[in-house]
């Protein structure tokens, strides 16, 4: 073979420099290389994946899913919901993941490549200068609600499985009082290994980083490890098995339907922080949204759909017009009146040192409608926020506000053109200028010492499949030989798929005599020449694979529930 065939793993390390702060302006314009970080905040370390050449496949699911290394194994049982979940749950063989040689790349899975995720919280007054700390301890996104409720002052439900992160946190009689306004940034797809593939060009969270408590350790806790979910757990602080967000789509009944169908909030089973803390102040807290999709609704919860609620703020951008679901949310109609997109675009056009209607080679987008895997958006995104922020009227009371945003074009462009890519290293830039105008607009709006800043992600993104020596496993095809196998056709046997497993028509197993366990055996003896199309040509330096099993564990979802169900006390 013509390369190491290694997965990934991220080990975060801490580091000791103290990087003086400062918000000058020119540390706020992005460039295509980037300004380097001051410090490095960990390392990579790629070890050689487990060889499963030959390898005798475990004597059934269970037993091959008991394989699992706990850790894993946990994480994607904290992704299951009854009746919602896919019938067949599987993860892949490190390091294969679902995609395509071309460009697209996929991030649901329960490693550490896609589940390591920054966890900062900055807020003088309120947020502890620790740097980069790791607590030895599981901390996951679910901990952000909680953490917020103790800032606030509210209750939180005990027995959901987020924790407070009391770290981080100036105890409370140090406190000038409670936090205006707690601001929360996620980027979306922007996990750790997407930063330390381009540590240099996001200096402004580094600076973040250093001056508030940036937890190295933290991880998504859940897996699939995509949006919706992820979402979800940050709002709520529990996980899928908690608050029924599974996935993008979802079983309903017979049905297999969007998570956030109709921007309905119908099928998140929990409350949120924001649906917890706002009825405790009459409804006179400001909570507020402003993200492409309705994926992202599970930071703010119900809005008026809970008694006692009200029609909270959330603008969702992906379309034009921008929309909203008018029964439980607010769309301020001046949001949609906002200028200034075209001369973003035309900025993301020099940005590449050559403007001629293109970035790095790509046709931007002549208004927003169009064209989201561009930095363009990020910039416009900034428009929005400032005027939404000053029309509602964000932190200007003693009423604490909450507001939540998605920056999503990291994970656009990690989908269009990989992580490696030239396209990332000038996104990630725009991101992280963004950083230091929300910051700026804190401090002169909402005013020092009276506001707290929480930055995160969802997930990390999939690296190219070339890099890493992994195959891009053809969901197409993988349906085919399976419906092949079975005796059966595709459209027969699966209502949908996601990287994460399959919905299967209940009637047509019954029908052609076939079990969920029998779906899963296939799977772990499926290897990489079985998933090769016909008229697929095979990339340099994968002959030496084709035996190689792509799927490490699979399983009838809902047969394994618990850890217990493999063994008890051995884990």
């Amino acid at each position: 073979m013509t390369f190491g065939r290694k997965a990934i793993a991220l080990w975060v390390v801490a580091t000791s420099a103290v990087v003086s702060f400062a918000w000058a302006s020119s540390e706020e314009a992005p460039s295509p290389d980037g300004a380097a970080p001051t410090q490095s905040p960990a390392q990579i370390a790629t070890p050689e994946p487990r060889r499963v050449l030959g390898e005798r496949v475990p004597s059934g699911w269970r037993a091959a899913t008991c394989s699992l290394e706990p850790e894993l194994l946990r994480r994607t049982l904290r992704g299951y919901y009854p009746h919602r979940s896919p019938e067949v749950t599987f993860v892949p063989e490190e390091p294969h993941f679902f995609g395509d040689f071309k460009s697209a790349t996929t991030h649901s899975g329960p490693w550490d490549y896609v589940q390591k995720i920054p966890l900062v919280l900055y807020g003088p007054g309120f947020i502890r200068t620790r740097g980069d700390v790791t607590l030895g301890r599981e901390v996951t996104i679910a901990d952000l609600a909680p953490t917020f409720a103790r800032l606030l002052g509210v209750s939180f439900p005990g027995a959901r499985p987020g924790r407070p992160l009391t770290e981080a946190l100036i105890p409370k009689d140090q406190r000038p009082g409670r936090p205006r306004l707690i601001f929360t940034v996620v980027w979306d797809g922007g996990g750790w290994n997407t930063l330390l593939e381009w540590q240099n060009t996001w200096p402004n969270l580094r600076r973040i980083m250093d001056r508030g408590t940036s937890i190295l350790d933290a991880v998504v806790g859940s897996n699939p490890s995509v949006t919706p979910a992820i979402h979800a757990n940050l709002g709520t602080g529990a996980f899928p098995n908690r608050h029924g967000i599974v996935s993008i789509p979802q079983r309903h009944g017979a049905r297999i339907e969007d998570s956030w169908s109709g921007h309905s909030p119908r099928n998140l089973m929990i409350k949120t922080l924001a649906d917890m803390y706002d009825p405790t102040t009459n409804n006179r807290a400001k909570i507020g949204l402003l993200a492409e999709q309705d994926w992202h609704l599970g930071m703010i919860g119900h809005g008026a759909a809970l008694r006692g609620g009200d029609r909270d703020v959330a603008v969702l951008t992906r379309t034009s017009p921008f929309q909203t679901n008018p029964d439980y949310y607010r769309l301020p109609g001046y949001i949609q009146n906002v200028r200034g997109f075209r001369s973003d675009v035309r900025t993301v056009d020099k940005s590449d040192g050559n403007p001629n209607g293109k970035w790095l080679g790509h046709t931007l987008p002549k208004d927003r409608s169009t064209g989201f895997a561009n930095p363009a958006w990020t910039l416009y995104q900034m428009r929005l926020l400032r005027t939404l922020l000053n029309r509602e009227g964000f932190g200007r009371d003693r009423v604490p506000d909450l507001f939540y945003t998605n920056f999503k074009q990291i994970d656009e462009v990690s989908h269009a053109y990989f992580l490696q890519s030239p396209e990332m290293k000038s996104t990630i830039p725009f991101s992280d200028a963004a950083l230091a105008r929300i910051v700026r607009w804190l401090n002169n709006n909402v005013g020092e010492r009276r506001w707290v800043l929480a930055m995160t992600a969802d997930h990390g993104v999939g690296p190219k499949f070339t890099e890493v020596g992994a195959w891009a496993i053809d969901m197409q095809e993988l349906q085919i030989d399976i419906a092949i196998h079975f005796r059966t056709r595709v459209t027969e046997l699966f209502d949908s798929q996601r990287p994460q497993g399959f919905w299967v028509d209940r009637a047509a197993l019954r029908r052609n005599g076939i079990t969920r366990a029998e779906i899963a055996n296939f799977l772990l003896d499926y290897r990489v020449r079985n998933n090769v199309a016909d008229d697929q040509r095979i990339p340099k330096g994968y002959r030496g694979m084709m035996d190689d099993r792509l799927f490490r564990a699979a399983w009838p979802t809902g047969k394994i529930t618990s850890m217990s169900d493999c063994g008890g006390g051995r884990r």
